[in-house]
């Protein structure tokens, strides 16, 4: 991390640490230090915005899940993220979001900024959400397939012990899913979590078949994969400020099915789990299994 990412990052980590409050880019720059001037330099030539746009946009995805989750007010939620009113508020969400907030509490239809960051700041939100507690449940489905053998690219290791939603968001800022997507005739894109000691733990890439060219993945660390039954959890497609929802009601769902009434056990020693959060298919969970 070079200094202007570690400036920018310490300005966020004080914005974050505040956002329910009055916090202003301001606060912010005297906090770390700068003139206001410097900072929004910093701030835009990393991210592209200024720490006022980071502050106001982060605000308005806050009350976006305040509305969702919470039964305050609507004039409540607009005053604790900073608006003057309720009109205020309504304005500037119904111009973001293309729907008012009382529309949008009432029908829970998908919402999509035409603005990119605060579609991010959306899915960082919706990770913050699943941490905070705060869900509803959704159905899922399962079925059981077989996997045949197959060969799994690891492009990167969550060494940190990063949570998964923060180590797939790294994953993304690192161009590590540009790279993987730019191989050709990919299976899936998704996270494994590795069982046996020298695979262990959670990582990103690719599956691709046990034939694959190998002289194209010579960056990237290859395992192979034996034939495998997998338990398939499937929450369907679904808007992003549904993420919360999408991974708790699939892993609740794993937690719950009766894998002995189906004559199975869990096979976690000898296999991975993969988990893919696909636009189309939406939230699928592998689950490794073997007869009893």
């Amino acid at each position: 991390m070079n200094k202007y990412q570690e400036i920018v990052e310490a300005a966020k980590t004080y914005v974050e640490s505040n956002i329910d409050y009055a916090v202003s880019p301001d606060d912010t720059a005297k906090e770390i230090n700068y003139s206001l001037r410097q900072l929004n330099r910093i701030f835009s030539m990393a991210t592209g915005i200024t720490v006022g746009e980071y502050i106001r946009w982060r605000k308005l995805v806050k009350s976006l899940f305040e509305l969702k989750y919470s039964d305050k007010p609507v004039i409540d939620i607009a005053l604790k993220y900073g608006y003057e009113s309720q009109e205020s508020y309504t304005r500037a969400f119904k111009d973001n979001f293309s729907l008012n907030p009382g529309e949008y509490r009432k029908t829970k239809q998908q919402v999509k900024a035409k603005n990119w960051h605060i579609n991010q700041f959306i899915h960082q939100s919706a990770h913050n959400a699943l941490k905070e507690g705060l869900f509803r449940r959704g159905n899922v489905d399962s079925w059981l397939i077989v996997k045949p053998d197959r060969i799994w690219i690891s492009a990167r290791r969550n060494t940190e012990n990063l949570s998964a939603g923060t180590f797939y968001d790294v994953c993304m800022r690192e161009g590590i899913m540009r790279k993987i997507s730019a191989l050709p005739n990919v299976i899936s894109i998704c996270g494994a979590y590795f069982p046996s000691k020298d695979n262990s733990g959670l990582c990103f890439g690719a599956e691709v078949e046990e034939d694959y060219p190998l002289d194209l993945l010579c960056e990237f660390e290859i395992i192979h994969v034996p034939q495998s039954k997998y338990v398939v959890f499937n929450y369907p497609k679904y808007p992003i400020e549904n993420h919360g929802d999408a991974i708790y009601s699939t892993w609740h769902a794993k937690k719950n099915y009766d894998n002995t009434a189906q004559g199975l056990k869990w096979d976690l020693k000898k296999m991975p789990i993969f988990e893919n959060d696909d636009d189309e298919l939406g939230y699928i969970l592998f689950f490794p299994a073997s007869d009893l």
